[in-house]
């Protein structure tokens, strides 16, 4: 079986240079990290989250004070009706708590985007700049996370006023009809997700060619259905080159960057398909569904614990019942099971990933192609390719660029199929007409 040898594909500089910038990502990594658990903690014990409380508070009142606000509700039937919703969940006694179970994670939301974004900024586009890894511009990069704060500010106030609310009109039972209603919701966000996307990138279709009748032919030999193969606008944001599918059942669609499909030969771009086709077979994202629907019913069952224990502690200032001040505890609770599950969870995604690399050179028989769009891949997004094990075990979602190589040379020589470390990677690239 052929070895792997890292000097046949690469220089010693670029080994050097990519191994330093994983140093820096990792020191990231950790600050990331502190820099969530800082600020959960100091709005906790600084009192911060009272302070929402309170902001919130004073905008329900003045809303169910102003006149002009009565007339409207008043000549506004359909409108009244929907505001009565929220009002029963509230209760009868704090009818305008509604408010305050939607406005408060909000609040915190914009707060939080505040204290980070100054680190994303650097991380994302300082950091990628200087590496050419990104090529958006800082107008689009703003418009990004106004775009997503604006997305996420929606949904924080449903989360607010689904949890809190319930929670305050079935006290016994809330969390098994949020977990149904997470349940749903992660199902229709499955099935929207090319829609969703659209949000953020433009589409088109990839161009009748040999390109796309190979394509077609991998996934079809799979046994799945194609709906359509799309190309997207990756470019207009890094250099990252990227493969997925995307939706689900009627939905479901290949979907292309334009950086893979214009820099990376065509047998390279099947296989990365393959790969992707590989975690359907392996029934990859429905593991991933039904871990994330028991994730949630188990963390909910730990909020309504939480819910009725945190009050007595009476340094949080939390009041009994559903105070939606306790965002930020059940937060950092979150964040901190995170990261326990954090070895375990990269350790079933390499395992994943390990085998759809599998089904990839199963449908594809073309270990050649699958070594060179592995080193296609490291060059292109400067991967260390030989992380420290400490840190490739705790972090690392992907097996080593090496574990892939001689996983393909091992397929090869157990499959008779043809390869050698000579013809890898393939020439060229031969760039894929399309887009």
């Amino acid at each position: 079986m052929p070895g792997f040898d890292p000097s046949r594909y690469f220089s010693v500089a670029e080994l050097a240079h990519w191994a330093a910038q994983r140093r820096m990502d990792d020191l990231l990594e950790l600050t990331w990290l502190g820099l969530k658990l800082l600020i959960l903690g100091v709005v906790l014990w600084g009192g911060l989250h009272l302070a929402l409380r309170g902001a919130g508070e004073r905008a329900a009142a003045w809303l169910y004070t102003r006149p002009g606000l009565q007339r409207l509700g008043a000549r506004a039937p359909l409108l009244r009706r929907l505001v009565a919703v929220p009002e029963r969940l509230a209760g009868r006694d704090q009818p305008r708590q509604w408010i305050v179970d939607a406005l408060f994670p909000v609040l915190f939301l914009l707060v939080w985007t505040a204290l980070v974004v100054p680190l994303s900024y650097f991380d994302t586009y300082v950091l990628g700049h200087e590496r050419g890894l990104v090529t958006m511009g800082p107008g689009r990069f703003w418009a990004d996370v106004g775009l997503a704060l604006a997305m996420n500010s929606v949904f924080y106030a449903l989360l607010g006023l689904g949890l809190f609310g319930l929670a305050r009109r079935l006290p016994r039972t809330w969390w098994l009809w949020l977990w149904g209603a997470v349940v749903g919701m992660l199902a229709v966000w499955n099935l929207m997700a090319p829609y969703e996307a659209r949000v953020f990138h433009d589409f088109t279709p990839l161009q009748e060619g040999p390109l796309k009748g190979e394509i077609a032919r991998v996934v079809r030999g799979a046994g799945l259905e194609l709906e359509q193969v799309q190309v997207v606008d990756t470019s207009t944001r890094s250099r990252h080159a990227t493969a997925y599918l995307m939706g689900e059942g009627p939905t479901r669609r290949v979907v292309l960057g334009d950086n893979l499909l214009h820099t990376f030969h065509p047998r390279e771009i099947v296989v990365a398909v393959a790969h992707e086709v590989g975690h359907e077979l392996q029934a990859h994202p429905l593991r991933t569904w039904l871990t994330t629907a028991l994730a949630a019913l188990l963390f909910l069952a730990l909020v309504r614990l939480v819910l009725w224990r945190a009050p007595r502690l009476g340094r949080l200032g939390l009041r009994p019942g559903a105070d939606p001040a306790v965002l930020p505890l059940l937060l950092l609770i979150l964040q901190l099971l995170f990261l326990a599950n954090q070895p375990l969870s990269a350790w079933l995604d390499r395992r994943e990933e390990a085998a759809a690399d599998d089904q990839a050179l199963q449908l594809t028989r073309d270990p050649e192609a699958f070594a060179s769009l592995m080193v296609r891949l490291a060059r292109t997004n400067q991967a260390d390719i030989a992380p420290p094990a400490l840190v490739h075990w705790f972090w690392h979602h992907h097996p080593t660029l090496a574990e892939r190589i001689r996983a393909a040379a091992a397929w090869a020589t157990a499959a008779g199929a043809d390869f050698s470390p000579e013809r890898v990677p393939l020439p060229g690239p031969a760039p894929a007409a399309g887009g």
